[in-house]
């Protein structure tokens, strides 16, 4: 299999690592090719998993199994754009465009081409108990939250460089911070109304929003969404209201609480869910189309419009 990567930050990094383990488990021949922008030294253990590293600004001359979009979300469109000819299938990171205002026409798959924008929290046990409460059909409401101190994200860099910062290289917790309103339109489907109020609150130094407050209106539910990057406790939980009980899901924690019951359980360690999520994906490509792509581009550009405020 010949894949090639649009980038070789922490997210293609973590990628490169996943898919080669898994290849090497399946016994998968395997070719990596990377674009590179910077004279950064890549470390080690991922030179010896490449093949190559090509400027990006010459381009690959090579056709592809597979491309990996993991660059930063202001150049998806154009390396989707420009590869699409030249890869049969895609793996996108989250948001899979920075705005909606391209041609997305221009970037819907071929026929026999999977495109597949990452979810990779619909692979953690912290979904699985909530899709629990869903299926249950007796959630009346749902409180939902990400909240984190986007600085300390990666120790070592200076967040102020960071994407994250600027609304016009594709950040702002609105759309950085995408899984969450994701898992919820995956819980609960596509809200009939929302309302959404977001903006530039904290003292970071950042023009971006850092804060984005949404609330999905349902027939039978209402859920409130609190996503952040100013946070100094790290929260990701979610709280649903359901008819005998309230039961929060802690991600950070491990946890799964009954209030009403005083119970409280551990789901475990869940290190591994993007080792998951590229399992499944290479179980996905090789499936002939017997596998449904549960976030293709068209659902991942729903999920944007919804994290703009429009339904």
């Amino acid at each position: 299999m010949n894949v090639l990567f649009t980038g070789t930050g922490s997210i293609g990094t973590r990628h490169i690592k996943n898919l080669a383990h898994i290849c090497k488990e399946r016994d998968i021949p395997l070719m990596i090719d990377v674009l590179r922008r910077s004279d950064r030294v890549l470390p080690e253990e991922i030179r010896r998993l490449i093949r190559s590293e090509i400027r990006a600004d010459a381009g690959a001359d090579r056709d592809y199994d597979v491309l990996f979009v993991t660059d930063e979300t202001k150049t998806h469109y154009e390396h989707i754009v420009t590869y699409r000819d030249r890869c049969r299938h895609m793996f996108i990171e989250k948001p899979a465009l920075d705005s909606l205002d391209y041609n997305t026409e221009r970037i819907c798959p071929k026929e026999g081409s999977v495109y597949y924008v990452a979810a990779p929290i619909r692979f953690t046990e912290y979904f699985k108990e909530l899709k629990k409460c869903a299926d249950s059909g007796m959630v009346y409401a749902a409180r939902v939250i990400f909240s984190s101190y986007m600085p300390d994200w990666q120790r070592g860099r200076d967040y102020r460089k960071s994407f994250r910062c600027f609304t016009e290289r594709g950040g702002g917790v609105d759309i950085d911070s995408l899984h969450e309103i994701d898992y919820i339109t995956a819980l609960f489907g596509l809200p009939r109304r929302i309302h959404r109020a977001a903006g530039k609150y904290s003292d970071l130094e950042m023009e971006a929003c850092d804060l984005a407050v949404y609330i999905f209106e349902y027939t039978d539910k209402i859920v409130e969404l609190h996503l952040d990057y100013f946070g100094r406790a790290n929260n990701r939980r979610a709280e649903f209201y359901m008819k005998d009980d309230v039961i929060t899901v802690d991600f950070n924690k491990k946890t799964i609480e009954k209030q009403k019951e005083g119970e409280t359980a551990c789901f475990g360690p869940d290190q591994d869910f993007y080792e998951k999520e590229m399992s499944w994906f290479l179980d996905l490509i090789r499936s002939g189309g017997r596998m449904e792509n549960i976030n293709p581009v068209e659902r991942a550009l729903d999920t944007l419009r919804l994290a703009k405020g429009e339904r």
